[in-house]
Order: C-alpha cells, then structure tokens, then sequence
C-alpha cells in the first residue's frame, strides 16, 4: 500500500484526553484532496496501524489534522501519539478513504456525535454551513471540559446549528434524540459516530421512528467485541482460486491463519472498523464481527470482513 511521509507540524491538547495534530508532507508539497467523512491510516511503526477522521478544512491540501483520544485501554495506538508524538516528529500516513460520504442533495441532515465521534461530523457541519443546507448538530460528552471544538461550536459559525449536551444521563439522552428524531421526512439523512453504546442507542430510536435504512449513516470506532473463544467453533476455509483449505482455530482469526499459509491479504485496522479486509464470499454463512458492512450487506452474505469475522456453517468459500 502506498504511504505518504508526513511531519508533525502542530501537536494542542483541544479537550480532556484529546490530542490535536497538524500533519505537513516533508517536502512542503500538497496533499491529496479529501472530503467531509474522509480518514487516513496513521501508521506508528510495529505493526501498529490506526483510523482517525479528518477534521481540518476540506479546502486545505496543504496540512491534515486529526484528533485523538488516549483512550484508557488503549492496545498502543492512542497512548503512543500521546506519548511519544510532538512537532517534528515524522510517520506515514494514507491518502484518505471515504465510507461516510454525505448525501449531497438532502434536504435536511442531523449530525450526531457523542465523544471523539465529532470528528467525522465537525468536517460535515462546516461543509454544510459553507453550502448554506439546513442541518443540525447535536454533540454529547461527559462534560465541558470532554467536547473538542467546543468554542467554534458554542460561539463560532456552527453555533446556529449546534447543540451541545454535557453530562446526561442515559433516559436524558434517549429523550433528545426521540425529540430530535421525531417522524421521519423524505430527504432527511442522519448520520452518526461515537462510541457503541450511543450508536446503538441512536439507531434504535431512529428505526423506532420510522427512519428507513437508506437514511441511516454511522461511523464507528471499534467493533463490537467478537463472541469469547467458549462460543466460538473451529470451521473450514476454503480458497476458492487455489482450492487451498485450511482449518480456523477457535483462538485465531482468518487473517491469522492466511498470513501463516503465506496467503496475502490487505489488512489495515484489524478491528472490523475500516472495510480493507472485506472478501467475497462464495459458499457458507459468515458470521459478521464488524462495524464496517451495513445491516443489508451484512443480510446478503455475500462478503464479510475477515479481520474479526469468523463462519456459523462448517466449511466457508472465499474468493481468494
């Protein structure tokens, strides 16, 4: 996979635990274009590789910022940017994916962030500002001190649109959003990122509601924890372009197993979370791990992830 060496050109704490940096090539050279809902893979060195939304201008080519939270268990991703990153320093880093890409003609759009989910969301809030289409903004985080961007929100060009929620309980934020939600209308689109608990939170009150998939939009961070080994079964995996077939432990997942049979795959995240891993499926049930297909892709099964995702029937046909 191609990389692009960046310098670390600007490092602000902007909100509790969260980390901004401001990532220049080293030769001074433009960096590729990019829109609202658009990440780069940051990759640390060790084998470590991580997803984090652009968050800066969309116009501006000649920096990207992203944002971080050290999150308390973290695997090494967050802590070493926190704790071993500053200005000067230099990685590699992706040229931006989109997965979230905003629907262009809507009439209306609610933006939904709890936490670090405003990253995604603040680069869609300023593009629809800019565009002049009607949104609204609503940001939920344990407290002041936790909302990142919060003076652009509270008191710059996206105040109009923005409502900031801290410190809610849960029956609390369940009563915004079926107040927000309410019926749905044609053309409206949600889209939201945070945390596993408010997304799943958010889309039920949003199907509750009568929002038709095709309106839902989400992001997230990390994907739901896969089934412990104690539920977990052993299956066959066959590779429909060699006729290779090998047998997926209950301790290992598919890409494991591949990198031991020296069968190349492109990973990034290895989380469920940033769709690299995704295969076709050609024969069996997957059973779906991750955060990236959504719920109808999920239904066909016809593809799945293999970075977290693992078999319900015995023998699983991949096209590899």
């Amino acid at each position: 996979m191609n990389t692009i060496p960046v310098r670390i050109a600007l490092a602000n704490i902007v909100a509790k635990d969260i980390l901004l940096l401001k990532l220049e090539t080293k030769d001074g050279t433009a960096l590729p274009s990019w829109q609202p809902g658009s990440h780069i893979d940051l990759h640390l060195g060790q084998g470590i590789t991580r997803q984090y939304s652009l968050c800066g201008s969309h116009r501006d080519t000649s920096a990207y910022q992203i944002a971080v939270k050290l999150e308390p268990q973290s695997r090494g991703g967050s802590r070493f940017v926190h704790e071993s990153l500053s200005i000067g320093s230099e990685l590699y880093i992706s040229a931006p994916r989109n997965h979230f890409e905003l629907e262009l003609d809507a009439d209306h759009t609610i933006l939904m962030a709890a936490g670090i989910g405003i990253t995604p969301i603040i680069s869609m809030a300023r593009w629809l500002e800019e565009k002049r289409q009607r949104f609204d903004l609503f940001y939920f985080t344990r407290s002041a001190n936790h909302a990142a961007f919060r003076e652009e929100l509270e008191s710059g060009l996206l105040k109009q649109s923005s409502k900031l929620h801290f410190g809610l309980e849960r029956g609390e934020v369940e009563g915004v959003l079926e107040r927000a939600l309410g019926e749905h209308k044609d053309r409206t689109h949600l889209y939201m990122c945070g945390p596993q608990a408010f997304m799943d939170t958010v889309r039920a009150v949003a199907v509750h509601a009568g929002w038709p998939e095709e309106a839902l939009h989400l992001e997230y961070f990390a994907a739901a924890e896969p089934a412990g080994p104690d539920a977990r079964s052993s299956f066959e995996l066959r590779l429909a372009r060699s006729g290779k077939t090998v047998t997926i432990p209950v301790n290992k997942t598919i890409v494991d197993v591949l990198r031991e049979e020296h069968v190349d795959v492109e990973t990034s995240c290895e989380q469920g979370v940033c769709g690299t891993c995704v295969a076709t499926v050609l024969d069996g049930i997957p059973e779906h791990h991750d955060c990236f297909l959504t719920t109808q892709e999920k239904a066909r099964g016809d593809c799945m992830a293999v970075c977290v995702s693992r078999s319900r029937s015995r023998v699983l046909v991949l096209d590899l």
